[in-house]
Order: structure tokens, then sequence, then C-alpha cells
């Protein structure tokens, strides 16, 4: 699986528990980004964010942010 994936899991979930002013932080990081890897790293600061500051929200999305950081491991799967 991609973090592109993942990234869209995540968008699913936070859509069905109203969690709409967070995928707009997310969606306007990976807007903002011009490579992929640009975007990973600018979605990836906004997940931790996440992680970090709304712990209910987070725990939604717990296993895809884990998978989606996982990622930063090996730069080469970021072209994936």
């Amino acid at each position: 699986m991609s973090w592109m994936n993942d990234l869209y899991v995540i968008y699913q979930k936070l859509d069905a528990n109203s969690c709409e002013a967070v995928k707009n932080d997310i969606l306007k990081a990976q807007i903002d980004g011009c490579s992929r890897g640009e975007i990973y790293f600018l979605v990836l600061q906004q997940l931790l964010q996440i992680k970090k500051e709304k712990a209910p929200v987070y725990e939604l999305i717990k296993d895809e942010v884990e998978s989606f950081i996982h990622y930063s491991s090996n730069p080469y799967k970021l072209s994936a």
C-alpha cells in the first residue's frame, strides 16, 4: 500500500467523523506541495501535529498515520 492510499483512507475516516477542519488542514498541505516528496512531508507535518494536539482525531486515523509515517524511513517508497 502506498502513502497516497493511506492518505485517502484518512480523508474517508475524517469525513465519516465530521472532522472537516482537520481534513482541510491536511488538504491544504497536500495542495501546497509541488512534488510528491514535498507533498508527503507537508502532509506528514500536519499528521504529526494532529497526533500531538488532537488526540481524539488521531485515534480515528492512528493506523493509517503510523503507516504513513513509516514511508519516511525509505525515501524510495515516496515515489510509489
